[in-house]
């Protein structure tokens, strides 16, 4: 049963993954669409962005790797429907690149862009400061969970043993 399910979410979230690795990629048209004066502060961070070598690094080293990572896991869910172990061991290991990689993420752009962003919301009101680090909060922890229940489940004893083939009968 956790296969089938796994296996399915592995494909979503492969696909959305595969989704977010495009529009990474063209981050400089959605920084021009957010020119809107509601949000200049907005306006003003994304147009940083350009000019901040640690990020721009860091996005040519993270899109090709979420590149790959996601079409690892809709492989490896294509795989976990079929039972095949070695779908059950690149889930595994796609969770804990999933892991590593918000953790790492998350140290990489607070130190590349941690100024620029204090920068840009100081024309922010403090409640919208705020509902940001809570958003971004919540957020984190709704990426990790998926990572982790994967990890957990598919090295379960009853998973494991799943996965293996079936003992052929003597004739």
């Amino acid at each position: 049963m956790s296969a089938t399910i796994f296996g399915m979410l592995n494909i979503g979230f492969g696909l959305l993954g595969l989704m977010n690795v495009l529009l990474s990629s063209m981050f400089d048209i959605l920084g021009a669409m957010a020119a809107n004066p509601a949000f200049n502060w907005v306006a003003a961070f994304l147009a940083t962005l350009n000019h901040n070598l640690g990020y721009i690094l860091w996005n040519q080293i993270a899109i090709p790797l979420n590149a790959a990572a996601s079409l690892l896991q809709v492989a490896a869910g294509i795989g976990l429907l079929l039972l095949k172990n070695w779908a059950r061991l690149a889930s595994i290991g796609c969770g804990v690149y999933k892991i590593l990689f918000v953790m790492f993420n998350i140290a990489v752009l607070w130190l590349a862009l941690g100024a620029n962003l204090a920068t840009a919301m100081q024309g922010a009101g403090a409640i919208l400061v705020v509902f940001l680090g809570l958003a971004g909060f919540v957020g984190t922890v709704l990426t990790l969970v998926y990572p982790v229940l994967l990890i957990y489940f598919l090295t379960r004893p009853k998973a494991v043993q799943a996965f293996q083939p079936a003992p052929s009968l003597p004739l």
